[in-house]
């Protein structure tokens, strides 16, 4: 991802230092914040385990055709500042998963190999560290998480959203993806966050209900606690092996990580062409 809090933070710090012609362009703030989100919205579909989840088309959309995709966003959103607020945010997603998710994918792997816990249970909960970690640098405690407050859109907006994302999964993916059910997921991020916000009741009652149905802490690793480890943070800079090459490493910290995706992002909403995506949402290479 990382998680929704950072990148909420994240999209305000890349508006905060554009263009004025580019800022005057994104009209719907609540748009571009959920566009912030990218295709993690889907993860938050049923509650991501629930029947009837998308995440299997976020996964597809993180990892597969990043290029025709967003050509396909820019393309549609281009005659509407509504659309086109949410494709600048959907940038910003980019920008970050891109740079920094090479670093979470090689911590989380490290931490399972050294001490057994469940790869994708380690990213999301390394995720909530970076969430804890970026509201400390802005003097905020947990106790002030509020990301649902940004992730609130209009039934008007969600309806112009499915008709997006169905159009685009026709066209890029050959898929029939029904326009309500991503206007569904767009309602239910917004709902979800609100009801994930930190109150140790309800992570142990979460925690306590994966471990029940024999699941990894997915859901509650991404609840927001006082019980953190910044160790993904890495500003010692430790080097950990890339996941998709092992041959090579990755030192970098993330706070130099953040920096240099504010600036990607900023420049990919001033300015972009098709060698800026050549990059899926992990980082990796990938064939379009």
């Amino acid at each position: 991802m990382p998680a929704a809090t950072t990148h909420v933070e994240f999209s305000k710090d890349v508006y905060e230092g554009l263009p004025a012609a580019i800022r005057e362009k994104i009209t719907n703030l609540h748009m571009y914040w959920l566009g912030s989100q990218g295709p993690d919205v889907l993860f938050f579909s049923r509650a991501s385990v629930l029947p009837g989840s998308l995440k299997r088309y976020g996964g597809q959309m993180h990892d597969e055709k990043v290029l025709d995709v967003i050509s396909f966003f820019e393309d549609y959103a281009k005659d509407d500042p509504d659309l086109y607020s949410y494709f600048c945010g959907y940038l910003c997603h980019y920008s970050l998963d891109s740079l920094a998710h090479p670093l979470i994918n090689a911590v989380a792997r490290h931490v399972h190999e050294t001490e057994g816990v469940h790869e994708g249970e380690a990213h999301v909960t390394m995720e909530g560290d970076i969430d804890v970690w970026l509201l400390a640098q802005r003097g905020r405690a947990i106790k002030d998480y509020d990301v649902y407050r940004y992730l609130k859109t209009s039934a008007a907006d969600r309806k112009k959203l499915g008709a997006m994302y169905a159009a685009m999964f026709r066209s890029v993916f050959d898929l029939d993806f029904p326009e309500k059910d991503f206007a569904r997921a767009a309602w239910e991020i917004a709902f979800l966050t609100k009801a994930m916000r930190p109150r140790p009741f309800t992570y142990e009652i979460v925690a306590k209900a994966e471990d029940k149905a024999g699941m990894p802490h997915s859901i509650s690793g991404m609840m927001l606690k006082r019980k953190h480890d910044f160790t993904i943070i890495n500003i010692d800079k430790k080097a950990y092996p890339l996941v998709f090459d092992t041959s090579r490493t990755i030192s970098a910290s993330f706070p130099e990580l953040y920096g240099k995706a504010v600036y990607l992002a900023r420049r990919l909403l001033v300015s972009h062409d098709d060698s800026d995506f050549v990059l899926n949402f992990s980082g990796e290479p990938y064939e379009n």
